[in-house]
């Protein structure tokens, strides 16, 4: 596997390199949470959310939701 090394010359700049190689990781792609809108690294392709609290929290809410508009 290939090795690229560079020198940056602000934080700035090194962090939106480590940003713009993580968006380019076919193995793990970053992706936002589909509850609390954080970015993630994906550890399956079809991956939504963040943690298993997230996803729980946000089945919840839709079924609340859901709930309430058969309730009216």
């Amino acid at each position: 596997k290939a090795t690229i090394s560079c020198v940056c010359r602000s934080l700035l700049l090194g962090i939106q390199l480590v940003f713009s190689f993580g968006l380019s990781d076919c193995d793990q792609p970053l992706r936002r949470c589909k509850h609390c809108q954080k970015v993630f690294l994906g550890s399956r392709s079809n991956a939504a959310f963040c943690s298993p609290r997230c996803k729980n929290q946000y089945n919840v809410y839709k079924s609340r939701e859901k709930s309430k508009g058969e309730a009216d």
